[in-house]
């Protein structure tokens, strides 16, 4: 009954034994923390994936500046960190550990990464493994990098990275050239957009003052063109009143002509003949008195002889003298106005006998006023003499002008 009882519990305490590492290594966690770091850039479109056992298992693609991840123990991982134009970095996890240290517990792991530019020229072979391992140290009782291993490749990386260093500061000089020469440009550019500026007001004010010395001058010549139409217009009212006075009247189309009444030369009256007169002397001679103071005048005699001619004797009777005729022909003036938008016509048409003239009398609106017979241009002389009945009847002679 013992001998049972003592074998029962030793199958017990090995099942126990056997059990609780095991139900341990399967709960337990390796939690490591890691930051991302991108040189010359930020961390937009970064991506790590997260690979199993060579499989992958998941990927990261937010929050990698910090970032913490539980891997399971007695696995084999590999972290990439990726990133479009940079050059991709892998860390490996050996998460084996003996049953003794995974009860005990492990210490979070703490890592950081940094990628840079790909550059076509620089040979990264080297980082087509990993660029470090961590794995369990049993000198120190935890996980921690693997010192041989980064010995290996530690030669390799430092000739890439000094290679990458070197394309790093130029880049860095070139952009520090390329800023100068930026900066400068930017002067350059800002002091020509300034004297642009000033140029442009210098010659907004130019034309401000030009358009004013334009309006200026607009002003003055509509004020002269306004004065000189009121002039025009006040010369073509004088000219049109002066016209109204000449003019014959409109409504005398015709105007007839009287004729000339035939001079009567008077009879003349008859010679008469002087009368005779003779002048006798006296009969008695004066004689001078010795005395006398006193004369005695004589009254001369004065007698009358009779004229031996016969005096003629007066015909009361008139005689009849043939009435002379002059034969002259009728005249003729017709009158006609013509109004027109721009102009006022008067036409004169002069008829008698065989002859015919004709005048015109034209008033333009803006002031012209103009004369014509049979078509020339003619003196307002010429055309008051031949539209007028009375010079036209003979009281005035014509002048040369005709």
């Amino acid at each position: 009954m013992h001998s049972r009882s003592r074998i029962t519990w030793k199958i017990i305490l090995s099942l126990l034994v056997w059990t609780v590492p095991a139900v341990l290594f399967a709960q337990a966690r390796f939690t490591v923390n890691g930051r991302l770091k991108i040189e010359g850039g930020d961390l937009s479109g970064t991506r790590a994936v997260v690979y199993k056992d060579g499989a992958k298992e998941r990927s990261i693609t937010s929050s990698l500046n910090k970032f913490s991840l539980d891997l399971e123990l007695d696995r084999s991982y590999v972290i990439s960190f990726e990133k479009d134009g940079y050059v991709a970095k892998k860390i490996s996890f050996n998460t084996k550990a003996p049953a003794e240290a995974i009860a005990n517990g492990f210490t979070p792991f703490d890592f950081a990464v940094s990628l840079f530019k790909q550059y076509d020229d620089i040979n990264l072979v080297v980082f087509n493994q990993p660029v470090g391992m961590i794995r369990y140290d049993d000198k120190t009782g935890d996980f921690d990098y693997d010192t041989d291993y980064t010995k290996s490749i530690q030669s390799q990386l430092q000739q890439v990275l000094a290679q990458v260093e070197q394309k790093q500061k130029e880049e860095a000089d070139n952009a520090k050239a390329n800023e100068a020469k930026a900066e400068e440009e930017a002067r350059a550019k800002a002091k020509a957009e300034a004297e642009a500026t000033k140029q442009a007001a210098a010659k907004a004010k130019s034309d401000a003052e030009a358009q004013k010395q334009a309006e200026a001058k607009a002003r003055a010549e509509a004020e002269a063109a306004k004065q000189a139409e009121a002039a025009r217009v006040k010369e073509q009212q004088k000219q049109q009143a002066e016209a109204r006075k000449v003019e014959p009247p409109k409504s005398a189309p015709e105007v007839a002509v009287r004729k000339p009444s035939p001079k009567v030369e008077p009879t003349p009256e008859p010679r008469r003949s002087p009368p005779s007169t003779v002048l006798e002397r006296n009969s008695v001679a004066s004689k001078a008195t010795s005395g006398d103071d006193v004369r005695r005048a004589i009254a001369p005699v004065v007698q009358e002889e009779a004229s031996r001619m016969a005096r003629a004797r007066t015909n009361s009777g008139e005689e009849e003298r043939p009435e002379e005729v002059v034969a002259q022909a009728e005249m003729v003036i017709q009158q006609e106005t013509l109004v027109e938008p721009s102009r006022v016509t008067t036409v004169v048409k002069v008829t008698q006998g065989s002859t015919s003239d004709e005048y015109r009398k034209v008033i333009h609106k803006w002031g012209g006023l103009y004369y014509f017979k049979n078509g020339a241009t003619c003196t307002a002389e010429v055309y008051q003499r031949g539209t007028q009945a009375e010079q036209l009847a003979g009281a005035t002679p014509r002048g040369k002008l005709d």
